[in-house]
């Protein structure tokens, strides 16, 4: 991997435009790695550009950073001399980014990272490590080994921080390890604002999302000792009209997942909720069971305890599918 690293370092001392790609349906750990990246490039005098598909989520904009998303941006017109691709298991989740500019990626330098554990490798130069706890505990990792740590201050420091209130669920979820507490130290030590992040991720509910959980829990089905384990499968399902009668969106459903995952004796969480054209999306959580294993099946993403897939089926039909693969 160092080898890949000082690659990477190489590619960005030559380039003068780079573009940043981050996957669709942005979390926080593709956006504040992303955005992290590009304030420090900005800092050495780069002409850099993120591209997405859509904005940033309403809930990322006390963070400062939505406006330098771009969408429908022709890279042609750019002339990108490298593109790093930040926390996307597949160029599936680049969507039309990376197919309207599939042409001018295939001429150019173009790096991978990410931490999931099933991406494909599927560039020519992937900056891969699964053990990291997320992309932005690599890309900081990643920042020491090619002497750009000095660029970050108190606002790259809160981008990166925010990462480990997230992606690790506050230190509780498998994949933190001795590292992660060592790099939100060392953020901490650059003035990170970490209380900032546990407000608006963990603590502050709008009434809309908090009426959205209220059926999400009143909709909640218990499969009892369906495991070898003795421990059960809990999920629950929102309909298109309960966004209606909440005057809420399928954004709002993020933070519902962790309290399904939580009810006493539970393995296996998910819910189910539409998202646009008909198409459901599922997530996942599980306490030790590894749920990734069944990406070849279902089409799922990410980690062994977090994973997620997208269906065009009615709901009825994916729970009886979740279910016998399970």
């Amino acid at each position: 991997m160092l080898q890949k690293i000082n690659k990477l370092k190489q590619l960005i001392n030559n380039a003068w435009n780079i573009a940043l790609l981050s996957h669709v349906r942005m979390d926080p750990d593709t956006f504040w790695s992303s955005t992290a990246l590009y304030y420090i490039l900005k800092k050495i005098w780069k002409n850099v550009i993120l591209l997405n598909d859509e904005q940033a989520p309403e809930q990322f904009k006390y963070m400062w950073a939505n406006n330098i998303v771009t969408t429908n941006w022709n890279l042609k017109d750019f002339n990108p001399d490298l593109i790093i691709s930040l926390d996307a298991a597949s160029t599936w989740q680049l969507w039309e980014s990376y197919k309207k500019n599939i042409d001018i990626i295939k001429k150019t330098d173009f790096v991978v990272i990410d931490h999931h554990i099933t991406n494909p490798w599927f560039w020519d130069i992937n900056i891969i490590d699964t053990n990291s706890s997320s992309t932005c505990e690599l890309l900081f990792e990643i920042l020491e080994e090619i002497n750009l740590i000095q660029y970050i201050d108190s606002k790259i420091a809160t981008l990166l921080i925010t990462w480990i209130l997230t992606d690790t669920n506050v230190f509780y979820n498998t994949n933190v390890t001795s590292k992660t507490h060592f790099i939100a130290w060392k953020l901490l030590d650059l003035w990170a604002n970490s209380r900032k992040s546990i407000l608006e991720f963990f603590k502050k509910k709008s009434i809309s999302k908090t009426k959205l959980l209220w059926i999400a829990l009143s909709n909640i089905k218990i499969i009892e000792n369906k495991l070898e384990n003795w421990k059960n499968i809990v999920y629950s399902t929102i309909k298109e009209a309960d966004y209606i009668n909440t005057k809420s969106n399928n954004r709002d459903t993020n933070w519902i997942i962790e309290h399904l995952i939580n009810i006493e004796n539970t393995e296996i969480a998910f819910i189910i909720f539409p998202i646009e054209n008909n198409i459901n999306k599922i997530s996942f959580r599980s306490h030790n069971y590894d749920v990734s294993q069944l990406a070849n099946k279902l089409w799922w993403w990410w980690h062994k305890q977090a994973s997620w897939f997208s269906s065009e089926l009615e709901q009825k039909q994916i729970v009886k599918k979740i279910l016998d693969n399970i």
